[in-house]
């Protein structure tokens, strides 16, 4: 079997991972359990020090690796078969980030997804939708090419479908307490609708509550609506922040409430993104009553999970949650949990990894890599002015 290095974006000590560190947990354990060495790499003090990777990718045969990380890789370790995880669609999720801070974040975020696309070998995806959208820009850097179409039509050689998982199953509590959780927040969300929402079903349900999660890593995600979220619920005592729970000890956390909420506005982010919490929400045994959205949509269907809502009105929501507080557990949830056990939905990764290779092609038909020019600031405008006038 293959010695494997994950390189890891998020820190992973505090044992408190979001998706994309549960995520390289589970590929650490599903790798090791398919008899592979692992050595799982986080930035948990600070950036990941060049030498480490130079030295683990000497050892190793294959690599993975996920978001800005891997510029660190790619800059510094040996040259090996690399798996570029794009489950997570950051620059599409960085979009609203212009107005605040503007070019620099799309900037760095385009350079580095173009250059995972040159360098990569194989890639991961969590969706059709999102197997569409890079393929589009796999071949817009020339890495879907007559080459790799002529040997692989359907282009499973280059780019697979592995959606997130979830734990194996576990027995479910009795009884449940009225209590909604929507988890953490980010700026994509609209927590002001879910508050909402919750104040009118509370007519119906008079000891409702609902619950936001602080982030584990509020340092590098942007915080603005849950700042937002936390000053509009002062005077609301049925909404509650708590910590974010470490992920060992998230059943039984679940099993404090009686059904979770997604809400969101519309927009290309939402039609290309896959919920981590979705697919965690319906481990523990939660429906859920959600905004629409392509992925979540389908499995929220498929399942018979909860309620999908089309609209902005809180009292669409309200009359949802209240349906499935009352309905109580879904037999559904069971089934989706045993359809998406880790070991199928990562078996593109571990079918890579027995066999890991090199694209020996990857260059012929490649873009070359163009990093727009920064805007100059007032600052530099006014030097380069004196530099010019004291030249002339």
């Amino acid at each position: 079997m293959s010695r494997v290095m994950l390189v890891c974006p998020e820190p992973l000590a505090h044992r408190q991972p979001a998706g994309i560190g549960i995520r390289f947990i589970e590929m650490a354990r599903v790798l090791h359990e398919d008899g592979h060495d692992i050595s799982l790499l986080s930035p948990n003090d600070g950036p990941i020090a060049a030498e480490t990777l130079r030295d683990v990718s000497e050892r190793s045969d294959v690599a993975v690796v996920q978001g800005h990380i891997a510029n660190d890789f790619f800059a510094h370790a040996r040259a090996i078969p690399t798996v570029v995880d794009l489950y997570d669609p950051f620059i599409v999720e960085n979009l609203h980030y212009y107005a605040e801070r503007g070019a620099e974040v799309f900037t760095h975020d385009h350079a580095t997804l173009v250059s995972s696309l040159l360098r990569g070998d194989v890639f991961l995806c969590a969706s059709e939708a999102q197997r569409l959208f890079y393929l589009g820009m796999l071949i817009a850097v020339g890495r879907l090419n007559p080459i790799a179409f002529e040997s692989d039509p359907h282009l499973d050689s280059l780019l697979r479908i592995a959606p997130f998982g979830v734990a194996p199953p576990r027995p479910m509590p009795e009884s449940r307490p009225n209590a909604v959780l929507f988890g953490g927040i980010y700026d994509w969300y609209d927590p002001i609708l879910a508050i909402d929402a919750i104040e009118i079903a509370c007519e119906s349900i008079r000891d409702l509550t609902l619950t936001f999660a602080h982030h584990p890593n509020a340092g590098v995600t942007p915080q603005s609506q849950t700042e937002r979220a936390m000053q509009y619920a002062k005077e609301r005592d049925y909404v509650r922040f708590v910590p974010w729970t470490a992920y060992d000890d998230r059943a039984v956390f679940f099993d404090g409430f009686s059904a979770a909420l997604l809400t969101f506005p519309q927009s290309i982010e939402t039609d290309l993104a896959m919920r981590t919490r979705v697919y965690d929400y319906l481990w523990g045994g939660l429906p859920i009553v959600t905004s629409s959205a392509p992925g979540t949509d389908e499995i929220i269907q498929r399942y018979d999970a909860g309620a999908i809502i089309r609209g902005e009105d809180p009292r669409h929501y309200a009359r949802a949650i209240v349906d499935v507080v009352r309905r109580g557990p879904v037999p559904g949830t069971r089934e989706f949990v045993a359809d998406h056990q880790w070991s199928k939905t990562l078996a593109p990764l571990v079918e890579f990894c027995r066999d890991p290779r090199i694209d020996r092609n990857k260059e012929v038909f490649a873009a070359r890599l163009q990093v727009p020019e920064q805007p100059r600031s007032i600052f530099q405008k006014i030097k380069r002015r004196v530099l010019t006038s004291s030249r002339a």
